[in-house]
């Protein structure tokens, strides 16, 4: 009886309709909220209200009929006049249209999952057609995600502190050895390094590098014994993929180098990389002294254009050069510290670059496959040969053996940029800060492609960076007054020149600034100034100045002195400099480029 009470009333009609139309109003709500930045618990309240609202609506239904005359209390309603009846089949036509409603919006949920699930698998698989990999456009170009890993410095647990060297060196030898493993992206030394002595958390790190795993190890050295522990650890939950730990004698701490880093190596493939091949050491020595020599001269290097500190890295290379004269890495090492010295004019540049191409050929000698060989001996082909196209052999093997080496891709990137590849040398730059994210240096060449792309916002985006990583970075400030200069904020610039503690950096800043100000005599008297103090060393950046005062022939006179005394400003930057637009439609400046293996026809 009550069972028919029920459907007479239209109880279990207004039950099925309301449980429908609580869904659709459900998921119009996940819809919308999500528009109208309705925060999370609003969908939650929506369902409770539902919920709450479900029991009153049957009661309502029991005790309430809609008549022509309105609602009216069921037991008022006579039971020949009741329109229940009609009132039940209005109920099925609205219950039926909220069901074709509801499957509608299955069916496009469905649908914009398995687009979602193509695009995915899309963009990890590099389909340009579907959506870009954040990780791989990072180094300009689409394809798998690579696994990522950071190798941080081994504690040296050691009572002798002196035995750091060897900690160091076990480091290095891992970086050296995983960044020549294909399809493994490995931070770079200066990134790593940063987090020496701190007690940073693994995530923290592993976020900050933007990795995937984290290497870390100790080492505890006793009279002629060493305990080596090492772990592998997954950043997304901090689990321990894999941990060893080695007890050996220090016969040769070479060989026992080698021993841990394959067995870590090979642990490592097993687990991220099956199937690759043990990769091999380039150019490397079997001499602790020449090694330790060697770690003190990339730390030097490392902190910039600094004149002491390229001469400290200099006496340390040619130390470890000394102890173990068929030292390739370190041939190239020097190599490219003379560079970056002949560059800034603290050595003469013809001396200077004779010298590069002779530790470049020597490196390349002892270690035809060495990428950093070929980076130097490109680098100074560019500059003594004046013609941009000989060295490109050299980038391009460079690139090939070692696409790994944050330093490779950023020489890489201003060799692509000089030639007005801009493409190229923005994503070598980002490659390089990708493999080296803490490093001032690949953010500094970083800036240097944008600007010399003409993108100066992002070009002073990166040289803050790099600044704030490295405060007094040598021509760090002079980076960011170049951008700020281009952006018309002049007087931020003075101040960026100003702070820049490379003193050929600040003149050159200033005269060019005050020049575009409008403040030609200063700028003529930072001018005079400048050459005073520099001779012919400077001659590209007297050109710069000239054209930006106006005088073009003055401009031209000394474009010709930078290509006879070879001053890298020509090749490195004068193609695409912005300095020297008011020279780019003379004949003069089109045929002086083009006899350097240009392609002027195509600016």
């Amino acid at each position: 009886m009550l069972l028919a009470e029920l459907k007479r009333r239209n109880v279990f009609r207004v039950a099925m309709f309301y449980v429908v139309a609580g869904w659709v109003l459900l998921q119009a709500g996940d819809l919308l909220f999500g528009t109208l930045g309705v925060p999370g618990w609003g969908l939650k309240l929506l369902l409770g209200l539902l919920v709450l609202g479900f029991p009153l609506a049957l009661v309502f239904a029991w005790v309430y009929e809609l008549t022509p005359e309105g609602l009216k209390r069921e037991h008022e309603v006579d039971r020949h006049a009741s329109t229940t009846a009609r009132t039940a089949a209005k109920l099925d036509k609205l219950i039926v249209v909220l069901l074709v409603v509801a499957i509608g919006l299955l069916v496009a949920e469905q649908v914009g999952s398995r687009r979602d699930a193509t695009d995915r698998d899309a963009s990890s698989s590099g389909d340009p057609k579907a959506g870009v990999n954040p990780r791989a456009s990072r180094g300009g170009t689409t394809g798998p995600t690579p696994v990522s890993i950071a190798v941080l410095p081994f504690l040296n647990l050691s009572d002798d502190k002196s035995n750091e060297y060897f900690s160091d060196g076990l480091t290095e030898e891992l970086l050296n050895v995983l960044a020549n493993v294909p399809g493994l992206r490995v931070i770079a030394r200066t990134s790593s390094f940063a987090y020496k002595g701190k007690d940073a958390k693994i995530s923290d790190v592993a976020r900050e590098l933007d990795v995937d795993h984290v290497l870390e190890g100790s080492v505890r050295k006793s009279g002629n014994r060493v305990r080596i522990t090492t772990q592998l650890i997954r950043a997304s939950d901090s689990s321990h993929l894999w941990s060893e730990n080695y007890d050996r004698n220090l016969d040769d701490i070479f060989a026992v180098q080698d021993e841990i880093s394959k067995h870590v190596v090979d642990a490592l493939k097993v687990r991220l990389l099956p199937g690759q091949d043990q990769p091999v050491e380039v150019g490397g020595t079997r001499d602790p002294g020449a090694y330790e020599a060697f770690l003190l001269g990339r730390h030097m290097r490392a902190l910039g254009e600094g004149e002491a500190t390229l001469r400290e890295a200099l006496r340390a290379f040619d130390d470890a050069i000394r102890r173990d004269p068929d030292y390739a890495q370190a041939y190239a090492a020097k190599a490219g510290t003379l560079s970056a010295l002949a560059s800034s004019a603290y050595i003469p540049f013809a001396t200077g670059f004779a010298q590069v191409r002779q530790a470049a050929q020597r490196s390349l000698e002892l270690a035809p496959d060495l990428a950093e060989g070929h980076i130097a001996l490109g680098y100074v082909q560019s500059i003594l040969e004046n013609d941009v196209r000989t060295p490109f052999a050299s980038f391009e093997r460079a690139l090939a053996l070692n696409p790994g080496s944050e330093i490779v891709q950023r020489l890489y990137a201003g060799y692509a940029s000089s030639l007005g590849r801009h493409d190229d040398a923005i994503a070598a730059a980002r490659k390089a800060v990708t493999l080296d994210p803490i490093s001032p240096a690949a953010h500094l060449s970083l800036s240097a492609v944008q600007f010399a792309a003409r993108r100066y916002a992002d070009a002073e985006a990166a040289a803050r960076r790099a600044l704030a990583l490295q405060p007094n970075r040598p021509s760090g400030p002079a980076a960011l007054g170049w951008s700020l200069m281009m952006q018309g904020r002049h007087e931020e610039a003075l101040a960026a020149f100003e702070s820049d503690p490379v003193a050929w950096a600040r003149r050159n800043g200033r005269s060019l600034v005050l020049a575009r100000m409008g403040r030609k005599d200063e700028a003529r008297r930072e001018l005079e100034q400048f050459q005073q103090e520099s001779g012919d060393n400077a001659a590209f950046q007297y050109a710069e100045a000239e054209a930006q005062l106006g005088d073009l022939d003055a401009a031209m006179r000394w474009l010709e002195k930078a290509r006879e005394v070879h001053d890298p400003g020509l090749t490195g930057f004068g193609f695409i400099d912005p300095m020297l637009d008011p020279l780019r439609n003379d004949a003069r400046f089109r045929r002086m480029f083009a006899g350097l293996g240009f392609d002027v026809a195509a600016t």
